[in-house]
């Protein structure tokens, strides 16, 4: 019962990881992002192969100046877990949205993280990454859309985003 109790929380912290990264992703935080990875990992996007680590300051900068905003999903997670080691393919489709001339586009890809995570102490981070690419892209007349973001609170990419706040008072330091 305890093995399959441990089995369960790892999966959890597991699933947290990845969570955290696509949140840092979306909302330019490097912090969150580099929270993701061993100090001696690696992170293979194609656009960038390199220590897992220095990712966070290539990516933001690309993502601020070529897109106004990004979304990340992620679907299931095949985790095997072998003591303080795991595997995990996980799915996932992220939207990238631009301007293009007058209009707005929405550049979609979708594939697989494939990660390879260790625990050290209690925390879970990956040790080795490969972004695996299944398909891409491009929608375009995003803002002939029926439902304009001028009705909504919109999100922000910096801290200054509403969840911040909401994860500031959840945690009881207010907001």
């Amino acid at each position: 019962m305890q093995d399959m109790l441990n089995e369960v929380i790892d999966h959890h912290r597991i699933r947290q990881t990845l969570e955290r990264y696509c949140r840092g992703i979306d909302r330019l935080d490097a912090a969150l992002i580099d929270s993701v990875y061993w100090e001696d990992s690696t992170d293979n996007h194609g656009i960038y192969v390199g220590p897992g680590p220095d990712f966070s300051a290539f990516i933001i900068p690309m993502l601020r100046e070529a897109f106004t905003g990004t979304m990340h999903f992620i679907g299931q997670s095949n985790i095997a877990v072998t003591g303080a080691r795991a595997a995990a393919d996980t799915y996932f489709v992220a939207y990238h949205t631009r301007r293009e001339g007058d209009g707005t586009v929405v550049d979609v890809a979708a594939g697989r993280y494939a990660d390879k995570l260790e625990r050290r102490g209690a925390d879970w981070k990956i040790k080795d990454r490969t972004v695996v690419m299944d398909w891409v892209e491009t929608r375009h007349g995003l803002d002939r859309a029926a439902l304009t973001l001028d009705s909504f609170v919109t999100g922000r990419r910096d801290g200054e985003d509403l969840s911040y706040g909401a994860y500031r008072w959840g945690v009881g330091e207010g907001g």
